[in-house]
């Protein structure tokens, strides 16, 4: 297991979007890597098995660090998203499959320019993708996120009320 950091310091939507990312890393990174890896190899065997937990770990370390971190920031310095985190958060299972013998998959032109590096088709494309309890965090966190920022926006003067 991995320690977790401090989540109380977040915000409490931030929180739950944390906490419904970190929950839901081992059934989407295990369910994603042993679905592209049975279109070619046997995903059961003792070897492939025993390495995908080694991804899991190293998954579910990498967007535990990287969410967290992200989360905490302020919503106005926030340069990136928790979706961006999730799809760059692949690399080990990208090495594990390709090592494997996996035929990467046919991606389309917009995965292609927006996930180059994902050449599994790996990472989410949606909130959904790691179940419902994630989809609902991740639209509670958007929709608490544009409204902060309207708010501060408003009482700035920048937009008016």
């Amino acid at each position: 297991m991995v320690d977790q950091p401090d989540v109380l310091e977040l915000e409490p939507y931030a929180q739950d979007l944390y906490l419904a990312v970190t929950r839901a890393i081992p059934h989407w990174i295990t369910s994603r890597v042993q679905e592209i890896a049975s279109m070619s190899i046997d995903e059961t065997s003792k070897e492939f098995s025993s390495a995908l937990a080694e991804v899991v770990q190293q998954t579910q370390s990498f967007v535990s660090g990287d969410l967290y971190s992200l989360l905490a920031t302020d919503v106005d310095a926030q340069q990136s998203n928790p979706l961006h985190v999730l799809r760059t958060s692949t690399a080990s299972a990208t090495r594990l499959l390709q090592t494997s013998g996996v035929t990467p998959p046919r991606r389309d032109e917009y995965e292609v320019r927006a996930m180059p590096e994902d050449v599994f088709s790996i990472g989410p494309l949606t909130w959904r993708d790691l179940g419902e309890d994630v989809h609902e965090a991740g639209i509670s966190w958007g929709a608490w996120k544009a409204a902060t920022i309207l708010m501060r926006r408003r009482a700035d003067g920048s937009i008016p009320s």
